[in-house]
């Protein structure tokens, strides 16, 4: 089996090269550093590993390190069917509209203050902050603490696999602060003398948010274990801060990237969905997660040996031939692959991402935004992104707009 670095330079430096090169000549391979796991691509080889829950399990989480088993989002279906009844609803395309206003009044407030700037790294300025805040109220989290929220992100990604330890460390920390929340709500219910509370408690006595949906939602005879709450929350907070930000900042690049694009979705803002789409397909901002192997795997004419921690590549299987048309180009108007395939770059099956409705509309509000209010937007240096091998975040994006 050929041992292949996703994190060398020269596979950072190009990865759609990288994980292309892989699809075509080892679509199973080893990686060695600095942790060992299999790296599988490939749209068929993907799909087997996101759909067959049998051979390739999230019963420890879909990161590097194991952890949490079988807690909360930690579940294989049929289990994990019920667990996500839970906040599916409120996740739906229609229950998520509820943050559309408060999009659109972050959005706005943060271009406020950069008008009278002209340029700056709109990463910073915008790309961040608005995921952040947004996520904060969707969960129900104080939306004034966007920088402890970046710190935890931002080191989350710095550390996602090269230093398990320092992950595990920013999630215990980001626990802690989830704990605060928790019993805040707790006393809550308490003061107003409720034992049992219901979702009819959601934004009656306490707020209306995802946190107090878990915490009012009876699971199985019972509410919520702490342990459970944790997991839940990380999952969707740091879905919310990193891959929506991605997902709004992928797209504006290549918009800007490509002038006549920008021009074209400013004269038809009704284009923006499908900018949206090809941006999740053409680099998706969770470039893979992780799988545990649940006894020898035969795939791709190689042997994942029981036990193995697999990774994915969303972005090989986005990008492969014998389902995308001119994979490698990103272009507006393309509605789906061949044989009516469409990209998994929420997933696939029992685990598709609970929060993609929320990426998608916040992404578009916040880029209907900046088309309206910051039409001569243009990028004035190198764009940098973080170099997580399995995420696909723009670091910097230095812009003006005067």
């Amino acid at each position: 089996m050929k041992v292949v670095d996703p994190s060398a330079p020269e596979s950072i430096a190009d990865r759609p090269k990288f994980h292309n090169t892989l699809r075509k000549e080892c679509p199973v391979a080893k990686v060695t550093n600095p942790n060992e796991y299999y790296f599988v691509t490939g749209y068929d080889n993907v799909k087997e590993v996101l759909d067959n829950h049998e051979r390739f399990s999230k019963l420890y989480g879909s990161q590097y390190t194991p952890m949490e088993k079988g807690v909360a989002l930690n579940q294989d279906p049929p289990e994990f069917n019920e667990f996500r009844a839970i906040y599916n609803a409120y996740m739906s395309p229609r229950g998520v509209k509820r943050w559309a206003d408060d999009c659109n009044r972050i959005a706005n407030d943060l271009i406020d203050k950069m008008e009278a700037l002209g340029s700056g790294d709109i990463q910073d300025l915008y790309g961040k902050p608005v995921p952040a805040r947004v996520t904060a109220i969707a969960l129900g989290l104080p939306e004034e603490k966007v920088d402890l929220y970046r710190k935890w992100t931002d080191a989350f990604l710095n550390a996602m696999i090269r230093d398990p330890e320092e992950q595990l460390r920013i999630v215990d920390e980001m626990y802690a602060f989830f704990d605060i929340e928790f019993e805040k709500r707790r006393k809550q219910l308490k003061d107003a003398g409720i034992e049992n509370p219901s979702r009819e408690d959601v934004g009656r006595t306490v707020g209306d948010n995802l946190i107090s949906v878990l915490m009012c939602t009876p699971y199985r005879g019972r509410y919520l274990t702490n342990d459970e709450l944790r997991r839940t929350v990380r999952g969707f907070f740091v879905g919310g801060v990193d891959t929506t930000g991605a997902l709004m900042m992928n797209t504006l690049f290549r918009l800007l990237e490509q002038p006549d694009l920008w021009e074209a979705v400013k004269g038809a803002p009704d284009l923006l969905e499908e900018a949206i789409d090809e941006s999740l397909r053409f680099e998706p901002p969770a470039l893979g997660m992780f799988r545990g192997a649940t006894c020898p795997i035969e795939m791709g004419g190689e042997t994942i040996p029981e036990g193995a921690r697999v990774l994915f590549s969303t972005l090989s299987a986005n990008r492969d031939p014998a389902y995308f048309e001119e994979p490698d180009t990103f272009k507006l108007g393309r509605k789906v692959g061949k044989s009516g395939i469409g990209h998994i770059a929420f997933g696939s099956g029992a685990h598709f991402c609970p929060g993609a409705w929320t990426a998608r509309l916040e992404a578009k509000i916040c880029l209907e935004v900046l088309i309206r209010r910051l039409p001569k937007l243009r990028i004035t240096g190198d764009v940098k992104h973080f170099e997580a091998i399995n995420f696909w975040v723009i670091r910097e994006m230095p812009a003006a707009w005067d």
